[in-house]
């Protein structure tokens, strides 16, 4: 782990420390994607997100036909990954402030496009690490506005409205970026390796790796569509523009939209 700085610390301790239940779903997850019986023991050791996967498991999100009255079941049903992708959405939302404000609201819009995407396109990679990755890769962002609640939301509208690289600014202000610092925070929370590292090199054209590459693809297509600012238009390379810009076509973008409100309302 990096030596962290005085700011480093301050910034990461702007967010709460992620459930170590969803920590331990994604380690089972990669390590023993079979583990039914564990899967359902973790959800069930919270009651409140045991409560949350099933109501989400029951809503029309996912077209269930029966209704789902237990985790097993939930699992039997839509699968051991999309109950994690469930729960670890849960979670993160459970984390976000009561009232949030319109910049939070459009982060966390921007993240679930952003992990549908990152799912949809997925190449040679676990689609439920794609999902997930996506999901958490803008917590930097999130760490920041809390931070500097009124004057982050402006540095990121002065960023698109002036045509200056927002992460270069953020190193300015805060002495770190956002992609850094989201890096720093996941690896603080202890999650697997891979999931800090897609976090840290999403703006990064150079990077290489199945789950950085998912991880900016879908970061580009939520932003290409419409759902929030993170500042990945303005430094990923042109074939990412050509595949995002196919892949959200008319239809596809209406599907994608009407799935990001569906979860938001599920949460709601």
């Amino acid at each position: 782990m990096p030596v962290l700085t005085g700011v480093d610390r301050r910034l990461i301790a702007r967010l709460p420390a992620f459930s170590p239940i969803a920590v331990r779903l994604l380690t089972v997850l990669a390590d023993d994607p079979t583990s039914f019986k564990e899967v359902s023991r973790l959800i069930s050791l919270d009651p409140v997100l045991a409560g949350e996967v099933l109501r989400l498991a029951n809503s029309g999100l996912y077209g269930r036909r029966f209704e789902v009255r237990s985790i097993l079941n939930a699992i039997a049903m839509l699968g051991i990954g999309k109950l994690t992708q469930i729960a670890v959405t849960a979670i993160l939302w459970r984390g976000l402030p009561t009232r949030p404000a319109p910049f939070v609201r459009e982060w966390w819009r921007h993240s679930i496009a952003a992990a549908l995407v990152a799912r949809q396109t997925s190449k040679d990679l676990n689609t439920d690490f794609s999902y997930t990755g996506a999901l958490l890769h803008g917590v930097g962002q999130l760490a920041l506005f809390m931070d500097a609640p009124m004057d982050y939301p402006n540095l990121v509208e002065r960023a698109y409205t002036d045509g200056f690289d927002l992460l270069e600014r953020e190193r300015d202000i805060f002495g770190v970026d956002h992609a850094g610092l989201g890096g720093l925070i996941l690896e603080s929370w202890g999650l697997p390796e891979s999931f800090p590292d897609s976090a840290a090199k999403h703006h990064d054209p150079g990077a290489r790796g199945p789950l950085v590459r998912a991880v900016q693809s879908g970061c580009w297509g939520a932003e290409y569509a419409g759902f929030g600012r993170c500042g990945c238009r303005q430094r990923l390379t042109e074939d990412v523009t050509v595949e995002m810009a196919e892949l959200l076509a008319t239809d596809c973008l209406l599907t994608l939209v009407t799935a990001v409100n569906q979860i938001e309302c599920s949460f709601a």
